[in-house]
Parts: structure tokens; sequence; C-alpha cells
């Protein structure tokens, strides 16, 4: 998997937050996605034919929730944040998805409006699968059912943490939780630390940890002097891991 995504990212992981990432093939996205790479030959072909790369730039709204499933989509460069609205109006975010992660996917295969918005993190570049095909596919391949559903579970559970963690506790806890979260799916063993591989404004991860830009700014200086973690722009890297968990627990 990480040799796919080093294909799509032209090497590295890392963007810079205000750059427009070089577009990438449909095809060398479709290999980067677990969901689909499995398919066969034919399928493969049908959907990198069939497919469109489409732009977002950081904080555009791909699509909303209770919109027509019309198409589905994988991420291709950048990264995807999907919300849900609290009984409150605020906006929770129930997963981050970066490189070859599918969204939309099961609301297109049952034809049904999305559940959740989609708005982009970062500029990025994300191939939209039309659900005509989608389900087409779905319902010929065995491969793909296969690996949809092996998925379910660890994403679902993925999910429920990040919620459980954001819709409670401290303001300190709820920007750890953030980047603990992160740092399971995009983290990468560094001297030192565990670098979150996600380029981050300050705002961005206040909007995750549901709090402000100004209190996430106070919050993350204070644990860079006490040496929890540092910042290189916009990326985060995790220098105690032991002393940032105890912040979760603390709280």
């Amino acid at each position: 998997m990480e040799g796919n995504r080093e294909r799509v990212f032209g090497g590295s992981l890392g963007i810079e937050v205000g750059a427009v990432p070089d577009r990438p093939s449909n095809q060398a996205v479709i290999q980067a996605c677990t969901l689909l790479n499995g398919l066969d030959a034919s399928s493969r072909e049908r959907l990198i034919e069939c497919s469109h790369m489409a732009y977002a730039e950081r904080g555009e709204t791909i699509w909303i929730a209770g919109q027509s499933s019309e198409f589905s989509a994988v991420v291709g460069i950048g990264f995807v944040k999907m919300t849900q609205s609290s009984p409150h109006g605020a906006e929770v975010a129930v997963e981050l998805l970066g490189p070859g992660q599918c969204f939309g996917l099961m609301a297109a295969i049952e034809g049904r409006e999305f559940p959740l918005t989609a708005t982009a993190v970062t500029n990025c570049w994300y191939l939209k699968l039309p659900t005509r095909e989608i389900q087409e596919i779905y319902s010929a391949s065995d491969a793909m059912k296969d690996q949809i559903v092996r998925s379910i579970g660890p994403r679902l559970r993925r999910a429920h943490e990040m919620m459980s963690r954001l819709s409670s506790g401290s303001v300190e806890e709820r920007i750890a939780a953030v980047l603990f979260i992160l740092a399971t799916s995009y983290g990468k063993p560094v001297s030192g630390g565990l670098t979150i591989e996600v380029p981050l404004t300050r705002s961005d991860i206040s909007e995750m940890a549901g709090t402000t830009t100004e209190t996430t700014i106070r919050v993350m200086s204070r644990w860079q002097k006490q040496g929890l973690v540092t910042t290189d722009k916009h990326v985060v890297t995790i220098r105690d891991e032991v002393a940032l968990s105890r912040v979760l627990r603390a709280a």
C-alpha cells in the first residue's frame, strides 16, 4: 500500500497547504485504493475510462449531507474530512480521509443520499466514480464485496473513536485526540517522534477539535515548550507520546 501511495504523491505524502498539487492519473488513484485494486483488469479499465478527476481547494465543500449520491469518490492527493451536524448545529468531524481512501461509496452502492458532508481539508484532487458504474461493478465483483466487508469494521471503529473523543472532554483532550487519530492513519516513525504526514494549519486542527484557532495556538504552543510536539511547515510531530497520552487520561 505504501508503494501505491508513494506513486500517487510523486514520492511524498506531504503537500504545501497553499500549493496546487500535480494532477494524478485515474489509473494511479484506482491502484492506490485497496477497495478497488482487487478488481479484475476489465473492471479497473472500465472505472479508469468512466471516472473523472476533480479538484477542490482547501475548505471547499465537495458535497453536503442529504445530497443525491450521483457519484462516489477516491482521494487522489490531499485530504478530505467527513462531518455531520450536531443537534446544536455544529459540524462534528467523523473521518479524515487521505490518498487511496474512498468516500461516499456505500451511499452510491445503496442508491441513497449522502449521510455526511465532504469538505477538502487541503487543496486536493479526487476521482469521481459514477454511481451507475460502481453499482454494476459491485454487483458482479465478489472481490470488491469482500474488501468492503473487511474494511467496514475498522472504519466504523475509527469513526466512533473520533466522534466519542471529539464530542466530550476538555479542549486539551480533544486536540490531543485529533493528533492521535491522525497519527493512527498517517503517522510515520521518525528519529525522536512520530510525524503526522498531513499538512494542517492550526485552523484545521481547531475545526476538528471543535474549538477556536486562538485556543489551539495557545495549547499547541504550550505543548511545544514542554517538548510534547513540534511543528514544521504545518506538519506536526509528536515528540513525547507518553506525555501526550496522559492528557487524554487526565482530561
